[in-house]
């Protein structure tokens, strides 16, 4: 089959060729026989050139653990290929683990990368971010796409590079000038693929569901809504899906109250937006944006435990006796009404001073915030009676200014309202 200069054949598809060789050296479609010393697995290249390879399938009689393999043996393979890798028959003394070289790539982890544009002898190239590519990749005419020096583009790969030839690219779109407002996030985005904006079908279900869901507490669910019940949440929080209600029983037991929205009566198994959910996973969290697992209208408004609004919760029900030694807990399916959304400052400020005329609140929500600082304290103390080990581990937020630009960063304290949610 006829090839191209790139190794490519004729129909346009990558070749798979031996380790040292250039693509031209090898048979089109022929990678070198499969032996008993070959182990197929996960490329990863580290930041010095070499790499390792995590084993799937092993090697007849091949040792355990990661294969090293040597930057000049890593063929053009790059992080999250999947590759076969001939392991060594000696045995280098200097390393505990198996050795080998890279003689195929099975299948490419991605086609496309972001990285920092910049011109050379008259000829554009792109420094792919990361450590994945020892090279820098060929774009060819540097006043392609209006691109200019330092801009951070996303480039479809066409030839990998090795340790010894540069790759080849095309610049499939400009992000912008690295360091500006919204640049940088644009790359993360591209870069580790996160999704983009919902899909219409996805939309319209999560719309459905938002048109049947009524207030009234319906006959399969207990009704707490006449429970003291808040949320407790960092003042940026978006959504609040967890809330807290705390009463003392006879004998002086406690019972507390863990309520959690109830995201999956909104989210019907394999409908559009549980199969869009289990595509995404989870949500990302960025300085500037949210990208979320969910449509906005289920995760920030159904599924959201707003003051004043009745929401679907599963409740985990955990009584403690008056020394925080758990007896009973119960789960089951609930409906609330928050009646109050707290920050974490709020609850400090309320701590230091209880009087303090800013915190305005009801005699109810007043108890219970001094009753869960009471069990938290004797909960945490039977902790460190048993030997628990406290790591302080602090917490760094960026700060954005009004263009997202980075103005500065702060550490969040892990104060006594913190402590409260965490015990």
């Amino acid at each position: 089959m006829p090839k191209d200069d790139q190794g490519r054949s004729s129909d346009g598809r990558r070749e798979r060729h031996p380790a040292g060789q250039p693509p031209s050296a090898a048979r089109a479609g022929s990678p070198p026989p499969a032996g008993r010393d070959d182990v197929i697995g996960v490329f990863r290249r580290a930041a010095g050139g070499y790499g390792f390879v995590h084993p799937l399938t092993a090697a007849a009689g091949s040792r355990e653990g990661d294969v090293h393999v040597a930057q000049s043996a890593c063929l053009d393979a790059v992080n999250g290929d999947t590759v076969r890798v001939r392991l060594s028959r000696g045995r280098d003394f200097r390393r505990p683990g198996p050795s080998g070289e890279i003689v195929e790539v099975i299948t490419r982890a991605k086609t496309r990368f972001v990285g920092s544009f910049f011109v050379a002898a008259n000829s554009g190239w792109v420094q792919i971010d990361g450590t994945s590519f020892p090279r820098p990749v060929s774009v060819g005419d540097p006043g392609a796409k209006s691109v200019r020096e330092d801009d951070k583009v996303v480039v479809e790969v066409v030839r990998f590079p090795t340790h010894l030839r540069d790759g080849e690219g095309v610049i499939i779109e400009v992000l912008g000038k690295a360091g500006e407002p919204g640049v940088d996030t644009r790359s993360i985005i591209h870069e580790f693929g996160l999704p983009g904006p919902f899909s219409d079908e996805v939309l319209d279900a999560a719309r459905a569901e938002a048109a049947n869901f009524t207030e009234q507490v319906p006959a399969d669910r207990r009704d707490l809504t006449a429970r003291t019940i808040i949320t407790i949440d960092p003042i940026d929080a978006r959504d609040f899906d967890d809330a807290i209600s705390l009463e003392r029983l006879e004998r002086d037991h406690w019972l507390l109250g863990v309520h959690i929205a109830d995201v999956a009566h909104f989210v019907p198994e394999g409908a559009p937006v549980d199969q869009e959910a289990l595509a995404r996973g989870t949500s990302v969290y960025l300085p500037d944006r949210v990208i979320p697992m969910l449509p906005e209208i289920v995760s920030n408004n159904l599924a959201s435990l707003q003051p004043g609004r009745v929401r679907y919760a599963r409740t985990c029900w955990i009584e403690f006796t008056a020394d925080g030694i758990p007896v009973h807990t119960d789960v089951e399916r609930t409906a609330i009404r928050s009646c109050r959304r707290f920050t974490y400052e709020e609850v400090d400020q309320f701590l230091a001073d209880p009087g303090t005329p800013e915190v305005e609140m009801t005699g109810e929500v007043r108890t219970l915030l001094g009753q869960m600082r009471d069990l938290s304290r004797i909960l945490r103390r039977r902790r460190k009676n048993r030997g628990a080990l406290e790591l302080d581990m602090p917490e760094v937020k960026v700060d954005l200014d009004r263009d997202g630009r980075v103005a500065g960063a702060h550490v969040v304290a892990n104060t006594e309202s913190h402590q409260i949610i965490e015990e």
